[in-house]
């Protein structure tokens, strides 16, 4: 499912590759957006530079791996754990990383399954800091989301020391305060039982992989031009926000993992600022026949979407261990919407 130009991408980062010689690497969310590109982008490093790594993708279903995944899954170095993160994570050999990608992570999943989004979290990640504690993990990297930010009023860039107020008492919260606390589950084990990581906070992430049913803005753009169907804007879309293409993402994970020094690292292109307004007519733009088009109604409040202003990340610490986003905002949506026509043909 990942295409050879977006492991190009990712490999066109100042990565150190050595780091992983010999080393098993386990990757939660393995079929995600992001766990996907990440077994795919080891993986291909593992061949071109022959470093024997062996990598475990654990992911919830079998016949989501095999979908996923298809014939890489012969590959002898590659091993599957089918399990859910809620459960402890059971491997009878060493662990040297951790990619913990794991979570519910949608407007749809805080809507309809607040619970299961709080404590999959929750649970997903002690599950891992004990997997790490026991194994003796050299290092874990945790995902995490400009969301713990919290609420931010000013126009300058938020900072990794940066922390803004937040109300915790409405189930939306059920994402955010879910991954403040795992942030905090993070520096407990780190203080108690030297477990070593390094995090990172995304801010709007695509690419091919994501589902356009998950309830996000620009997921709804990009079905609405694969059905031919209008987009429906039920706000003047005058937020903004930065959108990240996943491939980019994903060469600053592995930037951070393998030469960062400091416990944070924000991700995001902060080049591709827009308007929600504004995407929704870059978005019906792709449409090659022309059918969509962007029309503005009431607004609907059945999804719980964020319900405070989201600032804008600095990125300079990730530049300055060498990351450059290399995919503007047209092509990422057009790489994104191409992917999805592919698979109805």
């Amino acid at each position: 499912m990942v295409e050879q130009r977006d492991i190009e991408i990712i490999l066109n980062n100042p990565i150190d590759w050595e780091w992983f010689r010999d080393k098993t690497v386990l990757i939660t969310g393995a079929t995600g957006r992001l766990g996907m590109y990440l077994v795919e982008a080891i993986s291909k490093a593992n061949i071109d530079w022959n470093l024997n790594i062996t990598i475990l993708a654990l992911a919830r279903k079998k016949e989501k791996l095999e979908e996923v995944f298809g014939e890489s899954l012969l590959l002898p170095y590659l091993y599957t754990l089918v399990q859910d993160i809620t459960e402890p994570i059971k491997w009878e050999g060493k662990v040297h990383a951790i990619f913990h990608t794991a979570g519910l992570a949608s407007p749809k999943d805080f809507t309809n399954w607040p619970v299961d989004t709080l404590w999959g979290h929750v649970q997903g990640t002690r599950n891992v800091l004990e997997l790490a504690r026991e194994k003796k993990t050299e290092k874990v990297l945790y995902v995490s989301t400009v969301e713990v930010y919290g609420e931010w009023a000013k126009e300058e860039g938020i900072r990794e020391e940066d922390m803004g107020p937040m109300r915790c008492d409405n189930a939306r919260a059920c994402y955010p305060e879910a991954k403040r606390l795992c942030e905090t589950m993070f520096a407990a084990y780190q203080e108690q039982y030297q477990v070593p990581y390094v995090g990172v906070r995304l801010c709007h992430t695509f690419g091919p992989g994501i589902s356009l049913e998950d309830g996000r803005a620009f997921s709804e753009f990009i079905r609405n031009v694969i059905k031919g169907e209008d987009i429906v804007l039920q706000t003047e879309g005058s937020a903004e926000r930065t959108y990240t293409y996943v491939a980019d993402a994903i060469g600053a994970m592995l930037l951070a993992f393998t030469k960062g020094k400091e416990t944070y690292y924000n991700i995001a292109n902060v080049e591709n600022l827009i308007s929600i307004r504004d995407l929704a007519e870059l978005i019906a733009g792709l449409d090659k026949e022309g059918k969509t088009k962007v029309r503005y109604q009431k607004q609907d409040q059945t999804l719980k979407y964020l319900p405070f202003h989201l600032g804008i990340m600095d990125v300079r610490r990730i530049m300055e261990l060498g990351w450059r986003p290399q995919v503007g905002l047209a092509e990422a949506f057009r790489y994104t919407l191409e992917s999805f026509r592919q698979r109805q043909e």
